[in-house]
């Protein structure tokens, strides 16, 4: 099972979906999202442009995402006329050792666990929440999700923080390896703190209905 796959799995694990499972052609997963501008998402490993169009193709329902760990410029000349590409994406990777981060006494974090699920939430002396992330677990691989710092809490050292705390949790479940996808935004950031890249990830949004 290659790194995109792993990052489903574990996606879906911190976003509460369904797990995934084998789409109707090789190499691909599909999960459930059930949301209005979301309806589903596709998951293909490294492929090439031809085979990305046949997964293209494959599709008919509206609000479908389908991801590609592929450079935009081998993939996107393939997408169908009327669907919409996202912005450019990475997938990243880390060990469990990465950096401590700087410490935070005036906050508090809360960690909420489940079996496969950590949810981290930090709040200043007031109770206000000042950041919040999620890690998903798939076997020995954790997925960091939706790590978001309030903007008036912004550059105290929050978002790593949290990623610390969540990062300790899943090492004692297990974890060996962790992954993320970036945005442009974020990609420097978690440079900074260690993390490598693995691939681009394409991603396409079949027309709505």
């Amino acid at each position: 099972m290659n790194e995109h796959f792993d990052w489903a799995f574990g996606y879906c694990a911190a976003r509460g979906y369904a797990q995934p499972v084998a789409a109707s052609f090789p190499s691909a997963l599909w999960f459930d999202v059930g949301k209005p501008d979301q309806t589903a998402r596709l998951i293909l490993g490294n492929v090439s442009g031809e085979a990305a169009a046949v997964a293209f193709a494959a599709v008919e329902a509206p609000n479908i995402f389908v991801d590609i760990a592929a450079p935009r410029d081998a993939i996107l000349p393939h997408a169908p006329p009327h669907w919409r590409p996202r912005d450019p994406m990475w997938l990243m990777a880390a060990g469990t050792d990465m950096p401590s981060a700087r410490p935070t006494p005036d906050f508090t974090i809360e960690v909420d666990e489940s079996a496969h699920r950590f949810e981290a939430i930090a709040r200043d002396a007031n109770g206000a929440l000042a950041a919040r992330g999620v890690l998903g677990m798939h076997r020995t691989t954790a997925v960091y999700d939706q790590i978001v710092t309030e903007p008036r809490f912004g550059r105290r050292g929050l978002g790593s923080a949290i990623m610390a705390e969540l990062g300790r949790r899943a090492a004692r479940r297990g974890a060996t390896r962790c992954l993320l996808v970036a945005t442009r935004d974020g990609k420097a950031l978690y440079e900074r703190l260690g993390w490598t890249l693995c691939s681009d990830i394409v991603s396409v949004i079949s027309p709505p209905a």
